[in-house]
């Protein structure tokens, strides 16, 4: 059962408000199906960005927005949203703040260029008319990008474990930037590692917890997370302090350059795609938006023997829920018992 994601931010309400009540008003014979659509969509927008206050607007969740929106499915088929409604709500998002700036003085230091990343562009518009397929990377070509990163600084470190995580668990951007330290836990009654992704604490699919058991037994790339954390352990980090914290350089007393972290994390998505796309790049493979490794791995699985069994247990872990675990659960017992040892029995090589 799809469930509606009914978080909101207080400080984004009147302005939705004033918006929403100006198009019901407006004699200009609007179909209030449409202005239903306006709600729909800055709502799903909300979603995207994890109901960020909108006065604090950046391009970046713009590409944020397009991404959820590339990866959105209707509910009762399973199938992509129609390319119709993928082009209104990015319209209506980009028509939504440009009211903002005109008609609301809180929203007046919006840059108009960064509501601009909030169009469709001929890139767009022709990867829309591709029929229902994402690139992606073999998953082998991924393990080599991983192992070939540098690790001798505090940020190659970092950057390796965002990307293992990436490969290891297949959470959203959002999510992995709000990671804390604890939510890397091992569950010793399973045998297994997992990245709890726990909604009060950051933006997971329809404010769902979802426990994403480590995929496969690639041991080095498991412990590219674990040496991160116990690093950050060692530094005083603790449990609710962010797993992947902002780095910025500085100055020892003796005037070396060095590595600070902080105890923020890393607020531009531009930021972690740019990790990415300078791993791939440097292993001479072009750049792929991490989602992509949610297919790389679904493909792989599908050419082994078993594979709806292993995908329906993939989507539990991704945190798409198929109903199976309720089903174990109530019938069957544990669930994530048996969710860990068909994970942890993908072979990523």
């Amino acid at each position: 059962m799809t469930t509606t994601d009914t978080r909101h931010n207080p400080a984004n309400e009147v302005a939705k408000y004033k918006f929403f009540e100006e198009l019901a008003n407006m004699n200009d014979g609007r179909d209030p199906k449409t202005v239903d659509q306006f709600v729909n969509a800055i709502h799903e927008f909300e979603v995207a960005i994890g109901f960020k206050d909108f006065r604090k607007y950046k391009s970046d969740w713009a590409i944020t927005f397009k991404e959820h929106m590339d990866d959105k499915r209707n509910p009762q088929t399973g199938q992509e949203i129609s390319k119709s409604l993928y082009f209104h709500y990015i319209s209506f998002v980009r028509r939504f703040f440009e009211w903002l700036m005109d008609n609301e003085k809180d929203y007046a230091k919006i840059k108009r260029r960064d509501i601009g990343f909030l169009s469709v562009t001929r890139g767009d518009k022709n990867k829309a008319r591709v029929p229902n397929y994402q690139e992606s990377h073999e998953v082998a070509d991924i393990l080599a990008t991983i192992r070939a990163m540098p690790s001798a600084t505090a940020m190659e470190l970092r950057n390796k474990a965002i990307i293992s995580l990436f490969l290891l668990t297949t959470p959203r951007i959002g999510s992995l930037q709000q990671a804390r330290v604890d939510r890397i836990k091992y569950f010793k009654e399973y045998g297994a590692w997992a990245f709890v992704q726990d909604p009060r604490l950051q933006n997971t699919k329809n404010a769902n917890n979802i426990t994403s058991f480590f995929i496969g037994d690639s041991e080095d790339i498991i412990q590219n997370v674990i040496t991160w954390r116990d690093c950050l352990v060692a530094e005083g980090f603790k449990g609710k302090n962010y797993l992947f914290p902002k780095i910025t350089p500085s100055f020892s007393p003796d005037g070396r350059a060095i590595a600070v972290l902080t105890r923020e994390y890393i607020k531009s998505d531009t930021q972690i795609r740019e990790v990415i796309k300078e791993a791939f790049e440097s292993n001479g493979l072009p750049y792929l938006k991490p989602h992509s490794f949610r297919h790389s791995i679904a493909r792989k699985v599908k050419k082994e023997g078993d594979s709806t069994h292993k995908l329906i247990a993939l989507a539990e872990n991704m945190g798409q829920k198929s109903g199976m675990a309720t089903i174990i659960n109530s019938y069957a017992g544990d669930y994530l018992k048996e969710q860990s040892v068909i994970i942890k029995g993908i072979r990523l090589e």
